[in-house]
C-alpha cells in the first residue's frame, strides 16, 4: 500500500490518486488540513500504527511506500493567526504523534525522504552544492551590516533584488488582506532605510537579465523541462510567481546535457527522488540555477504543455510499493 501525505485541498494528490485508482493500486490518502484531522483516528499501540479516515481503515505493517506532498498539520491563513491555546496543543500534539508514525516508517521507500527534504530545502546549502557541481549562479549576500549590504549593491550598479528566504504569506495591518513577498529590485536609497542594528539579516543577489525561466521536474529518472517567457508580462519580469498564465507561455524543452548531467548529481547530492529546480536563462544562453524545491508543484506545468509528471510520480511509487528502486 501507498501512503500519500497530504491535505484536501491538493489538486496534485487528487490527479495522482486517480491515476493510482485506474491501474488498481492500493493506496491510503491521509489529509492533514486541520478538518480532515479532526474526522480522522490514530492510534500506536504493540509496535504499529492504526490509522482512520474517510471510514478507510488501515495499519502501518500494510504501507509500503510514502509520497511526501505535505509533512505535517495544514492550517489556513486564518488558523495561523488564532491564539486560542487549546488549538496550538491540538495542532502540536498532532505534529508530535506524525512525527512518530513517520519514525515508524523510515525503513520504507519515501518520495522524498522526510530528513532528506527538510536539508534539501535550506537554500544555503543548495547554493553551496550547485556552485560544487559547476552551475552557475547570480552573485549574492547575505547580512544583516549595512555597509555590506550598500558595498554589494554598488558593486552591481544597483542591478540587484532582495529574495525572501522564507517563503510565507502574511496578514497586512492596514487592509487585512493576506499577501506573499516577491522578489523584488532594490537599490541604494532602498537601503538606507535599513537600520543598523537590529536587522533580521537579508538576501540581495545581482539581477540576471533573462531571455526566459525553467521550472524543471525531476521525478526519479525521468525529467520534465518547461520553458517560461516570463518577459513577455511586465507583471512576471521580475519573479514570475507573480503569475499572468495568460501572457506567459509555457513550452515543453529540452535541456542541455551538461544540465540535466548536473541535476543528476545534485539529486543524488541530496539524496532525492523528486525535485522542482528554478533557472534563469540569459540572452547568452547561460542557465543560472536559482533553487530546488523538494516538495514543489508541478499540476500546472502539465496542464500547459502536456509534460505528463503525474505518470512520472505514479510508475515511481508503484515502483517503490513493490521494492524497486
Amino acid at each position: 500500500m501507498i501512503l500519500i501525505l497530504t491535505d484536501k485541498f491538493d489538486k496534485h494528490a487528487d490527479l495522482v490518486c486517480t491515476k493510482l485508482n485506474r491501474r488498481g493500486e492500493r493506496f491510503f490518502r491521509l489529509d492533514l488540513d486541520t478538518d480532515s484531522l479532526k474526522r480522522t483516528r490514530i492510534s500506536f499501540r504493540d509496535s504499529f500504527w492504526r490509522m482512520e479516515q474517510n471510514d478507510i481503515l488501515v495499519n502501518s505493517n500494510d504501507v509500503l511506500a510514502v509520497w511526501l506532498r505535505r509533512p505535517f498539520v495544514e492550517v489556513s491563513l486564518e488558523e495561523e493567526n488564532i491564539s486560542d491555546p487549546n488549538f496550538r496543543i491540538w495542532q502540536g500534539e498532532w505534529n508530535k504523534t506524525l512525527l512518530g508514525l513517520y519514525n515508524s516508517l523510515r525503513t520504507i521507500s519515501w518520495l522524498n525522504p522526510l530528513a532528506k527534504s527538510y536539508q534539501a530545502e535550506n537554500k544555503y546549502l543548495q547554493m553551496e552544492f550547485a556552485k560544487k557541481l559547476g552551475f552557475s549562479l547570480p552573485d549574492f549576500i547575505v547580512s544583516n551590516n549595512k555597509e555590506e549590504l550598500l558595498e554589494f549593491a554598488r558593486k552591481h550598479n544597483n542591478n540587484v533584488v532582495m529574495k525572501p528566504m522564507n517563503q510565507q504569506f502574511y496578514q497586512d495591518i492596514g487592509d487585512g488582506k493576506f499577501k506573499g513577498l516577491y522578489v523584488n529590485k532594490i537599490t541604494e536609497t532602498d537601503l538606507e532605510d535599513f537600520e543598523n542594528s537590529c536587522e533580521n539579516p537579508i538576501f540581495l543577489q545581482s539581477y540576471i537579465d533573462k531571455s526566459y525561466e525553467v521550472r524543471y521536474t525531476v521525478v526519479g529518472e525521468d525529467h520534465h523541462s518547461c520553458r517560461i517567457e516570463s518577459q513577455k508580462s511586465k507583471k512576471t519580469i521580475i519573479d514570475w510567481r507573480r503569475y499572468d498564465i495568460p501572457n506567459t507561455p509555457h513550452y515543453p524543452m529540452l535541456p542541455p546535457d551538461i544540465i540535466k548531467g548536473k541535476i543528476n548529481k545534485l539529486m543524488q547530492c541530496f539524496g532525492l527522488y523528486f525535485g522542482a529546480l528554478d533557472f534563469i536563462v540569459s540572452p547568452s544562453g547561460e542557465w543560472y540555477f536559482l533553487e530546488i524545491n523538494t516538495m514543489g508543484q508541478w499540476l500546472w506545468i502539465e496542464e500547459l504543455t502536456g509534460l505528463n509528471i503525474s505518470d512520472s510520480i505514479v510508475d515511481l511509487l508503484i515502483k517503490h510499493s513493490r521494492g524497486e528502486k
